[in-house]
């Protein structure tokens, strides 16, 4: 059977090329999505300063009281840093040399430092000395050695490492969902178009086992060939990806790609593991039925599907379902992307692998507009779409894969986008905003205050905390935000309504809650509350008030200074404005100018600078979703082109035989390109469907209207993209198919 599977490869090359590249693209993908996460784990990062060090002991960037996952804690948002006095005791340890301490980020608090640079003597066992220093410290220190060390210098870098692994992770889900069926469903139709070898093989004496035994080392040969294929182009492109992503921010300058052997493997033995699943599950049917059956369904193409295709199809598209439910009944705010954005995968794939049932159904809806176009052409591409449902449901397949996971996941995030963007614009009520560098001496808040037309400036800082004490939990257990504005701007200048207690004495160690999160804490005004802070301080606080604020405004309010304090810089770099009554916004901004003029380093800006600041967060967040949906969509494009050119390519001896009962290549080329126009309109309006049943609720949820929120141009591009990909795919191999003799293409092999 090897030798004959090695023929069948040898002289059978078309038909296996489309299921060559499907599986060649799965591992080139999968590897560069193992790629990132590999990156993402190890967090390497280049020293500088830290270069000659053998060890290097920093602050702890991860925090594990959160009360999520302890595997996959928060990152604290500021540079955490540690006790100057740990210099002292880590010098007096065995086999140290030297120490030294390093401050990279502005100037540190009293008695604090960023890292400590440790030196060992020559022959010291570097695993000894680690595990002395780490005796010494506490869950707020960490040891970092090798490529760990530039984490010390570059303090977002874990924060970053982090989300480039959670962002492979949800590309690998999607792309090993999407691979895994575009590998599947390519050799189904790769076995399906040599029904009639596998159907003579079986009629001149083989065995089910034989048959069984060629289908799988044709494909593990195939296999191996395409994966190994993949090894460099799948590293090239997993760089490609990462520098992309370091471009636009999020993976942090640095930041070192490292790709592996285990990513490598591990996206080779998925593939495999894909490809023979579907060979063997395509192969079955061939290798069961009784000889002479296998002869006379040969050239059927049945269309009714497998039972086992059906009931995984059904039992998806509920899981879809039951998703997007959870996502519009349980989720509430930016929540609900976490649900469904998964609930968009799995309703496309639900719907792709019912095919066979939805084909014969589209087919009889679009039977009507066929002939009335078409005429005998059309009533011949529409017994074909029948009598080849099986075929036709192969090539739609992919088509719905690409137009549902693309458009539910463009529409399904611009929708939060607008939500998202609606809930922050409606909590800026400032009116201009003054940004420094340098910070602010009271001296200048003071003179702020006092200008004409201005009714409060406040400084303004943002970062993130955990309430400790009370026992809480917050969103997605990844903090609370918390904002830091004075007394008199703290219901002025923020969404928060003051509705308990008082806030005119807000100095020092105090916060204000939104009054449920109060209640939910049993907490009142003059009780404490422990807070850790962003740069893993714990504090106690004192509730000073509560506040009434618009649904999903979930801060904190904390006195400026305090907060500032807690932060990388140590001090606010804006001060926000709001206009006194009777004065105008232009009035504002022209005394606001003129005491700039006087001040070095001073810019002033009106209030949608802060909205600009918010887009362009958004915007770098969002780049990882494009990505992710370029890579799918583009998998699924890749797979629709190979399906749709080979089920045309193996049809060579039908056009043969049509031409010779009297069809023109004109007329052979009309029906294509009417079969092509079914697939079209069949594949995208189910591709439509399944997405809007994920994508129509939650416009309805967060921005009150069915219509999907985002520009309607990307869903009419998706849409005349994927009818080139489909008409240009069917039509090019037919044209090169029917320039022969119609004789010569009546005698070839199929």
């Amino acid at each position: 059977m090897l030798q004959l599977a090695l023929r069948t490869l040898r002289f059978r090359a078309g038909t296996f090329v489309a299921a060559f590249l499907a599986m060649f693209f799965a591992a080139a993908i999968l590897m560069a999505c193992g790629g990132l996460i590999e990156t993402g784990i190890r967090t390497a990062v280049v020293p500088g300063q830290l270069e000659v060090a053998d060890l290097v002991v920093a602050g702890n960037q991860q925090y594990y009281g959160s009360g999520g996952d302890r595997d996959e804690p928060p990152i604290l948002p500021e540079r955490v840093r540690i006790d100057a006095q740990l210099q002292a005791s880590i010098e007096a340890l065995p086999g140290v040399e030297q120490v030294r301490s390093h401050t990279f980020e502005n100037s540190a608090p009293v008695g604090k430092i960023d890292a400590l640079s440790v030196e060992a003597k020559p022959g010291a066992d570097l695993g000894t000395l680690r595990e002395r220093i780490d005796a010494e410290l506490d869950d707020s220190a960490v040891t970092l050695t090798g490529e760990e060390r530039g984490q010390a210098e570059h303090g977002q870098a874990k924060a970053s490492g982090t989300t480039v692994m959670a962002l492979a992770g949800v590309f690998t889900a999607f792309a090993l969902l999407v691979s895994i069926f575009g590998v599947s469903s390519m050799l189904a139709l790769s076995i399906t178009g040599r029904q009639r070898d596998l159907a003579l093989l079986r009629a001149i004496g083989g065995t089910p086992k034989q048959v069984r035994s060629l289908v799988f080392r044709e494909t593990l040969l195939l296999a191996i060939i395409a994966t190994a294929s993949a090894v460099v182009p799948g590293q090239l492109l997993g760089r490609a990806m990462f520098k992309l992503l370091t471009s636009e921010g999020i993976a942090a300058e640095g930041l070192v790609f490292h790709q592996g052997w285990v990513p490598t493997v591990s996206a080779m033995a998925i593939a495999l593991g894909a490809a023979l699943t579907g060979a063997l599950s395509s192969g079955r049917r061939a290798a069961n039925i009784r000889p002479t059956q296998a002869l006379a369904e040969a050239s059927v193409h049945n269309g009714r599907g497998s039972k086992g295709q059906l009931f995984l199809g059904a039992g998806v598209l509920a899981a879809g379902i039951a998703m997007s439910l959870v996502t519009v009944l349980a989720m509430s705010g930016p929540l609900m992307a976490a649900t469904g954005a998964p609930a968009v995968l799995l309703l496309a794939v639900g719907f792709a692998l019912l095919s066979p049932i939805l084909t014969k159904l589209s087919t009889f809806l679009v039977q009507w507009p066929a002939l009335a176009v078409g005429g005998v052409t059309g009533q011949l591409a529409v017994l074909n779409a029948r009598g080849s449902s099986g075929r036709m449901a192969a090539v739609m397949a992919p088509v719905i894969l690409l137009t549902g996971v693309s458009t539910g996941l463009l529409y399904l995030q611009s929708a939060n986008d607008a939500a998202d963007r609606q809930s922050f614009a409606s909590t800026v009520v400032a009116d201009a905003v003054v940004d420094s560098e340098d910070g602010f001496e009271p001296e200048e808040l003071a003179q702020l205050n006092a200008l004409p037309g201005v009714a409060v400036a406040s400084e303004f800082v943002e970062s993130t905390g955990f309430i400790e004490h009370p026992e809480d939990e917050s969103p997605g257990h990844e903090g609370w935000n918390l904002v830091g504005v004075s007394a008199r701007g703290a219901d002025t200048l923020t969404a928060a309504t003051v509705s308990s207690g008082a806030l005119g004495n807000f100095h020092g160690n105090r916060i204000a809650l939104e009054e449920q999160h109060a209640q939910q804490l049993e907490v009142r005004p003059g009780e404490n509350i422990t807070l850790r802070m962003g740069d893993n301080t714990s504090i106690e606080l004192e509730v000073a008030g509560l506040f009434a604020a618009p649904e999903g405004y979930d801060s904190l309010l904390l006195p400026a200074e305090t907060l500032a304090s807690h932060t990388t810089t140590g001090f606010a770099t804006q001060v926000l404005v709001s206009a006194a009554e009777g004065s105008t916004t232009e009035q504002l901004m022209q005394s606001l100018n003129q005491w700039a003029a006087g001040h070095l380093g001073m810019e002033i800006s009106g209030k949608e600078v802060l909205l600009a600041e918010y887009d362009a967060q958004k915007q770098t967040a969002n780049f990882a979703l494009y990505i992710m949906v370029l890579m799918v969509a583009g998998y699924a494009a890749i797979t629709v082109i190979n399906t749709l050119a080979s089920s045309i390519i193996v049809r060579r001896r039908e056009f043969g035989v049509q031409r010779l009962a009297g069809a023109t290549r004109k007329q052979v080329l009309q029906m294509v390109w009417l079969e092509g126009c079914i697939v079209s309109i069949s594949g995208i309006t189910i591709g439509t469907v399944a997405a809007g049943i994920i994508v129509v609720p939650v416009n309805l949820e967060r921005l009150g209207t069915m219509i999907p929120a985002g520009s309607p141009w990307s869903y009419l591009a998706l849409v005349v993209l994927s009818v080139a990909l489909i008409l240009g795919s069917m039509l090019i191999p037919a044209f090169k198919v029917t320039r022969g003799r119609p004789a010569e293409a009546a005698l070839s092999v199929e």
